[in-house]
C-alpha cells in the first residue's frame, strides 16, 4: 500500500532539466538534473523529458510513494488546458507549439500539468518558500533568460491567454539590440547570464583578467556566471560593475511592474540572483528609487529561498488547482 502522497515535478531550464519528489511540506525526497542541451533541437529535448518522467515516477513507484500526477515548467507560455507551449521560447527553437501535455499523458498514463517554469518557480516559492503569507507576490528569475510569475491569493494570476508574467521580454530600450523573441531592447538581452558574460569580457577587452585567471584555463571561453562572480568576491573593478549596471537594469524595469501591480512582495531567483555581490540589494534600490513611493513603502523585496529546487516544487503542485 502506498504510504504518502508525494509531488512529481520537471523544471525545463534553458541550460538544465531539474526533476523530483517533493512532499506535502516542500520537503525535497528526491532530486537529480541534466543537461537540457537544446542546441539538438526540440524533439530530442521531448524525448529526453519523456525518459526523464519515467524515470521520476519509476523512482516514486520504488518508494513506495502515491504520486496523483506529475507537473511540469517549461519556458514560454503554455495552454494549462492542454499543456501546449504555445509562445515563442527564444532559448529553445522549435518549442513553440510542443505538445508537452498530450506526450507524456501517453507515455506516463498520468494527469500532466503543464505551466511557464518562472509561474511553477513562483508558486514554489508562495507556499513554501520566500513569500509564505503574501497575498500578491511578483516573482522574477535571472538566468538563462528573464522570466517573471505572478500569483495572488496563492493562485497564479495566468492573464487572458496564459502570457502574465513575461517581465523579461518588456523593452527597457526601444533602440537597444535585437532580442531573439524579435523586439528590441528587452530586459532579457540586457540581464540575462549570457548579456553578463558578453559584457565583462567586452569590458576585459578579451583579455584574462589577473583576478581570475587561475579559474578560467588561460581562456575567457571558460568564462560562467559563477566564475564572474567569482571575480567580483574578489574585488576585481570590471566583475563588479557588470554585476551593478545589470542589477539596475532589471530593477528600472522592475520598478514599472511595481508600479502597475503594487505587490507585497518582490521575489528575485535565479541563477544570477544566487551569486551574491550585493546583486539582490542594487535591483531593490533601483526599484525603490524609480517606483512611487506609495507602491514602496510596506514593498519587501527578498532572495528566494528555494535555490534551484523551486521550479520543480512548483512544478508538481501545480495540479493542486487544477486537479
Amino acid at each position: 500500500m502506498a504510504q504518502d502522497t508525494v509531488y512529481a515535478g520537471i523544471d525545463i531550464g534553458g541550460t538544465n532539466i531539474k526533476y523530483g519528489l517533493v512532499d506535502a511540506r516542500g520537503k525535497v525526497l528526491f532530486k537529480e538534473q541534466r543537461p537540457t542541451m537544446v542546441e539538438k533541437g526540440a524533439e530530442p529535448l521531448m524525448h529526453l523529458v519523456a525518459n526523464i518522467a519515467e524515470r521520476l515516477l519509476y523512482h516514486a513507484a520504488e518508494d513506495d510513494y502515491d504520486v496523483k500526477w506529475l507537473g511540469v515548467g517549461t519556458p514560454g507560455a503554455v495552454d494549462g488546458r492542454t499543456g501546449k507551449v504555445i509562445s515563442l521560447s527564444p532559448n529553445i527553437d522549435g518549442w513553440q507549439g510542443m505538445e508537452i501535455g498530450q506526450i507524456l499523458r501517453e507515455r506516463v498514463n498520468l494527469p500532466v500539468y503543464v505551466d511557464n517554469d518562472v509561474n511553477a518557480m513562483a508558486l514554489a516559492e508562495s507556499r513554501f518558500g520566500a513569500a509564505v503569507g503574501y497575498k500578491m507576490v511578483v516573482c522574477v528569475a535571472v538566468g538563462t533568460g528573464v522570466g517573471g510569475g505572478i500569483v495572488v491569493d496563492g493562485k497564479l494570476w495566468r492573464g487572458a491567454n496564459h502570457t502574465a508574467g513575461e517581465i523579461g521580454h518588456m523593452s527597457i530600450n526601444v533602440n537597444g539590440p535585437a532580442c531573439r523573441c524579435g523586439n528590441k531592447g528587452c530586459m532579457e538581452v540586457y540581464c540575462s547570464s549570457a548579456a553578463m558574460l558578453t559584457l565583462a569580457k567586452a569590458k576585459w577587452h578579451n583579455e584574462i583578467p589577473p583576478t581570475i585567471n587561475d579559474v578560467l584555463d588561460g581562456s575567457l571561453d571558460n568564462l560562467s556566471i559563477k566564475k564572474l562572480f567569482a571575480a567580483a568576491k574578489k574585488e576585481d573593478e570590471t566583475a563588479l560593475s557588470v554585476i551593478n549596471e545589470t542589477a539596475q537594469l532589471l530593477g528600472l524595469g522592475l520598478a514599472g511592474v511595481v508600479n502597475l501591480l503594487n505587490p507585497d512582495i518582490v521575489v528575485i531567483g535565479g541563477g544570477v540572483a544566487d551569486g551574491g555581490a550585493g546583486y539582490v540589494e542594487t535591483v531593490a534600490a533601483e526599484i525603490r528609487k524609480r517606483s512611487f513611493s506609495t507602491a514602496t513603502e510596506n514593498l519587501r523585496i527578498a532572495r528566494a529561498s528555494l535555490g534551484n529546487d523551486a521550479g520543480f516544487i512548483g512544478a508538481g503542485i501545480l495540479g493542486e488547482s487544477r486537479s
